[in-house]
């Protein structure tokens, strides 16, 4: 939301939960939030609520440089650290969007939360993701993962069974 004021200057509620990625009602819950601790001004127009930074707020040009150097950070290629728990058996501080991108992928889609899978279609896109399914033809992925990703990225019917029986089929399912 931050990031969004900051880029945007102001913006409404679903506005923001487009760029975000993230559901209406969190996003409104932390305008409001924002809003009562005077970071944010609100102001109506028609049937949408627009949202700014608070020109008045004694911390604005701080709040301002935070985001920057978030953003600054995130552009260098380098992973939220809420992150490293996922890659325990690699030195995070190498890992880099840019380079280990099909490792990342995989990694987040079989072991990643809820959170982690969020982050990751902001950074691939629903279509970079289905294309990565596709060209990697599903593997490394459970059958009961494979299934979500069908119904949510709408997969071929077809080839996602067929990755589903290879998977059955594989040494590493008989164990």
């Amino acid at each position: 939301m931050l990031i969004f004021l900051a880029s945007h200057a102001e913006g409404y509620a679903t506005e923001i939960t487009r760029f975000s990625g993230m559901d209406l009602y969190s996003i409104q819950k932390q305008l409001k939030n924002l809003e009562i601790g005077d970071i944010i001004i609100s102001r109506q127009d028609g049937r949408k609520r627009i949202y700014s930074f608070n020109p008045d707020y004694p911390l604005l040009g701080e709040i301002k440089l935070l985001v920057e150097k978030s953003l600054s950070y995130q552009a260098e290629g380098r992973m939220p650290s809420w992150l490293s728990n996922y890659f325990w058996d690699y030195s995070f501080g190498k890992l880099s969007w840019e380079t280990d991108r099909d490792l990342i992928t995989r990694r987040l889609l079989t072991e990643g939360s809820w959170e982690a899978i969020t982050w990751l279609r902001k950074h691939l896109g629903d279509d970079g993701l289905r294309d990565w399914l596709i060209a990697h033809r599903g593997r490394g992925l459970s059958p009961r993962q494979l299934s979500f990703w069908s119904l949510i990225l709408n997969l071929p019917p077809k080839q996602v069974a067929g990755w589903i029986r290879n998977s059955q089929n594989s040494p590493w399912s008989q164990r």
